[in-house]
């Protein structure tokens, strides 16, 4: 008689910070409420939950009932599995954050379903071993990993039938080996072949036990593109489950702390760092994935890929900070609040505050991207940032009333000093490397930051746009699988920019650029003005502290110079920051070669809006109220200010000119894929204010670039226009009403 096969099924199920209400209550709806409904029909089928804390605080609010649903389960048998709280990449954080965060959810989990979680899910299976110790210390005893880590490490299918051993510093724990197959086989093979494949497990030894886990997200029950109708429609899940129920006693449900406990180790490993499979190819720097990916498809024709598969792996989780300097800054951002949050008591209330914000600005979503991952997404990106400043706010308790300070280090652990600049109501971040561009502007108050955007580059997928359907998958499949765009007309959108699109971005060109010179990625502009290093020339403030009650302003002045048609042209630019709301920036444009020079000069601004065709986002200038949603791209002509309205944030940013400037306004809009298909997605609206200059030698041109935040509560009008508003019509939905459709958290959108 063969042997037997202990069956470990872990879901996990997550929503991001900051995803929308209405997504959530949809895939609770759809997903989250009829499977454990379905589960608890089931005594006999052991299940280990793991649930995000986004996710757990969500339900808490609005559906306690299913916390007694979830308890009923874990008096019958049923396992809480704990992690990060608020489902962090723990290999990006500081050990002190890993601690805590485990320790949140260890106590929450125990106050609420009365079990002390001995396992951990770990965020996207990113592993380094480092963690054992840090784990081992937060009280962790075992945790679950993709397949790929164990054969990365030289094992093959066969060995993988329980759990290891692994090690570092004399510190252990276990590690659980989850099936790549059975993510690709749940929820989408028959029930047949799942059962046909479990008895192939079967050992030969009747005395002998296999262990196979399966271990991925929830949301494939219901809310990944027809799961829903497939796992509850067509009743997949319940003709699944009395299968398993019923196939005899060789085939047994446990929970992951049944199996560390009953069943002997299968020996010591050492886990080389990595995520699952297709985690490490996403890091990959677009060109080289889309060449591995062609490669990859070239080695499945070979009889010997299979035996190799398992030795082949993309890049590390840590590179997408690289791939995507987006994800660079903001993990920068990240540390720096760290460090604040780190110095306050612990049982004071700021320290409690600062520390639940901090850890709310470590969810994982918007620091990566995939078909998975948020970093495309402005809402959850909003969201992340919006709770760092709400921790920075907490941790320095001076908003609204400090005084201007200025910093210069390495704020983004480039190797190469940024500037920072602050007061009670703004942070303007500056790298004088990069252009001496302004790529963070915070309003403290509304914890907002206003240069979050994400540049357009080449992605490896977009060589299948062209080729996608539009429309909805006819048949439930793996999401990996599918090629659906979700309108027409991506192909024409694939542009990509040739600089970061962040803010004080220098132009120097030869002709007046035009809008559609600068929706191109690529205006003919000089690129050294545009992203080449600045030399930092004079500093005013610098090492005072933000509480500091001197007052004054601070104020950095960089400079370049370099050739520009014919001649040398030196550009200075001064910003500067006094008590209140304005950022400036004071320009001197010089001819040094002694040469006339007849230039265009344009310095773009990008300001990210959340939502390019939302009705309450629109343009304001002097000649009219409402001069277009947050999509439009025009040529305003010249101008002396413009204003970017936010009414759902209750927040505005007016642009002063002095002389007055033409004004070239458009959206930056990304391609990008999800778990439905490819999508375009709002990042951002620049505007560009461009002079046409004759420089004159032994004279300057000076140019004022003020930048006003002005918050609906405590701001004086916007100046008054005059003429009558254009806004567009038929706008899409804003960001504040309902979604359409509910997706999975971490993979969800909204539908601006």
């Amino acid at each position: 008689m063969p042997g037997k096969v202990y069956f470990a099924l872990v879901l996990h199920s997550h929503q991001p910070v900051g995803n929308f209400d209405s997504v959530l209550e949809q895939a609770y709806r759809k997903c989250y409420l009829p499977f454990l409904e379905e589960f608890l029909r089931h005594p006999r089928i052991r299940v280990t939950w793991h649930y995000s804390g986004p996710l757990l605080e969500w339900i808490e609010s609005r559906h306690p009932e299913y916390f007694r649903m979830l308890r009923m389960s874990c008096d019958r048998g049923c396992e809480m599995l704990g992690g990060g709280f608020y489902e962090p990449i723990l290999t990006m954080l500081p050990l002190r954050d890993r601690l805590g965060q485990i320790d949140w959810m260890r106590r929450y989990i125990r106050d609420r379903f009365g079990q002390t979680p001995r396992g951990a899910w770990l965020a996207e299976r990113v592993w380094e071993p480092a963690l054992v110790k840090s784990l081992a210390e937060a009280g962790v005893e075992y945790l679950s990993l993709d397949d790929s880590h164990f054969k990365a490490a030289g094992l093959s299918d066969g060995q993988l039938m329980s759990y290891f051993v692994t090690e570092d510093e004399g510190v252990t724990i276990k590690a659980f080996p989850a099936a790549e197959k059975w993510r690709y086989m749940i929820p989408y093979a028959t029930v047949p072949e799942i059962m046909e494949y479990l008895e192939s497990l079967r050992p030969r030894d009747d005395s002998a036990i296999r262990l196979t886990v399966y271990a991925d997200d929830g949301e494939k029950f219901g809310v990944w593109p027809r799961t829903h109708a497939h796992v509850f429609g067509e009743g997949w899940l319940s003709k699944w489950l009395e299968a398993m129920e019923s196939a005899g006693d060789w085939l047994r449900f446990v929970t992951l702390g049944e199996a560390a406990d009953i069943l002997p180790s299968a020996g010591r490993i050492y886990i080389p760092e990595g995520s699952y499979r297709e985690m490490t190819e996403w890091a990959l720097p677009a060109e080289r994935l889309a060449k591995y990916e062609e490669s990859v498809a070239k080695l499945k024709e070979h009889p010997a890929f299979e035996g190799i598969r398992g030795c082949l792996r993309g890049g590390s989780w840590r590179s997408f900070r690289v791939k995507y300097p987006e994800a660079g800054k903001l993990y920068a951002r990240m540390m720096e609040v760290s460090g604040l949050a780190a110095g306050l008591p612990e049982k004071s209330a700021a320290g409690k505050e600062a520390r639940k914000r901090l850890y709310r600005g470590q969810c994982n979503c918007p620091y990566w991207h995939g078909v998975f991952g948020g970093l495309y997404l402005p809402h959850l990106r909003s969201a992340v940032y919006g709770e760092l400043l709400a921790a920075e706010a907490a941790a320095a308790g001076d908003v609204g009333r400090a005084k201007p300070s200025a910093i210069a280090r390495d704020l983004d652990f480039d190797g190469m000093p940024e500037i920072k600049l602050s007061n009670g109501i703004l942070n303007a971040y500056i790298a004088p490397a990069r252009g001496g561009h302004l790529y963070e502007l915070d309003e403290r108050r509304a914890c907002v930051n206003l240069s979050d955007g994400l540049s357009r580059r080449f992605e490896a997928y977009h060589a299948r746009v062209a080729g996608a359907v539009v429309g909805d998958a006819e048949e439930a499949r793996s999401i990996h699988d599918l090629v659906l765009a979700k309108e027409p007309g991506l192909a024409e959108m694939l542009k990509y920019d040739a600089y970061l699109r962040e803010s004080l971005v220098d132009h120097v060109s030869r002709i007046p650029l035009t809008v559609e010179d600068m929706i191109s990625g690529d205006p003919p502009s000089d690129i050294g003005f545009r992203s080449g290093p600045y030399e930092i020339v004079r500093a005013e403030g610098f090492g005072r502290k933000a509480g500091n009650r001197r007052g004054g302003a601070v104020s950095v002045t960089l400079a370049r110079t370099g050739p520009c048609t014919g001649g040398i042209l030196r550009v200075e630019k001064t910003i500067s920051l006094g008590d209140g709301n304005a950022l400036r920036t004071a320009y001197r444009l010089s001819s040094e070669g002694g040469t006339r020079l007849p230039i265009c000069f344009g310095v773009e601004f990008n300001y990210g809006m959340l939502a390019g065709a939302a009705h309450d986002r629109y343009y304001r200038h002097e000649r009219s109220a409402n001069a277009g949603n947050m999509s439009t791209a025009a040529d305003f002509g010249e101008l002396d200010h413009v204003a970017l309205v936010d009414e759902w944030r209750g927040i505005s940013v007016v642009l002063r000119c002095r002389p007055k400037a033409r004004i070239l306004v458009h959206p930056v809009r990304t391609v990008s894929q999800s778990e439905a298909g490819f999508e375009s997605v709002y990042q951002t609206s620049s505007v560009t204010a461009a002079y046409r200059l004759e420089l004159v030698p032994g004279a300057a041109a000076e140019i004022l670039l003020d930048q006003e935040i002005w918050l609906e509560k405590s701001c004086r009008p916007l100046p008054e226009a005059r003429g009558e508003g254009g806004g567009a019509e038929g706008v899409r939905r804003s960001a504040s009403r309902t979604a359409k459709t509910a997706r999975h958290g971490k993979r969800s959108r909204s539908a601006l």
